[in-house]
C-alpha cells in the first residue's frame, strides 16, 4: 500500500504535560475568559486523551452556544507564574435521578 501524502499527526496526551510540567491555556473567544488548568485535573475529568481533543470535548460556562474553545499548553516562566491564577478541581458531583417504571 503506497504511503500517505498528508503529514501524520502524533497524539499528544496530557500525561505527556504532567511530565513537562506544563498547564492547560482555555480561551472562549466569544466571551474573552481565560482559564488556566493543571492536566491532572483535566485527566480526572476526561480521562487521558489527546490535548487536541480538549476543544471538542470541552464547553464555555457562559454558554453552549459559543462554539469552540482554544486550547494551548505553555510552560510558565518565572514572571509569567507569579500572578497566574490556575483552576483547581475540588470536586466531582454525580447527579443522581430517580427513574420510575409501573407494574402492570
Amino acid at each position: 500500500m503506497p504511503e500517505q501524502y498528508w503529514p501524520k499527526s502524533k497524539i499528544f496526551p496530557l500525561s505527556q504535560l504532567n511530565e513537562q510540567r506544563s498547564l492547560v491555556r482555555v480561551k472562549c473567544r466569544y466571551c474573552k475568559r481565560l482559564h488556566n488548568y493543571f492536566p491532572s485535573d483535566l485527566i480526572q475529568i476526561f480521562g487521558d486523551v489527546d490535548v487536541d481533543s480538549l476543544m471538542y470535548r470541552m464547553i464555555c460556562e457562559g454558554g453552549k452556544d459559543h462554539g469552540r474553545l482554544d486550547v494551548s499548553t505553555f510552560i510558565p516562566s518565572g514572571s509569567e507564574a507569579v500572578g497566574l491564577r490556575i483552576r483547581r478541581l475540588e470536586a466531582i458531583r454525580i447527579r443522581r435521578e430517580p427513574q420510575w417504571r409501573d407494574d402492570p
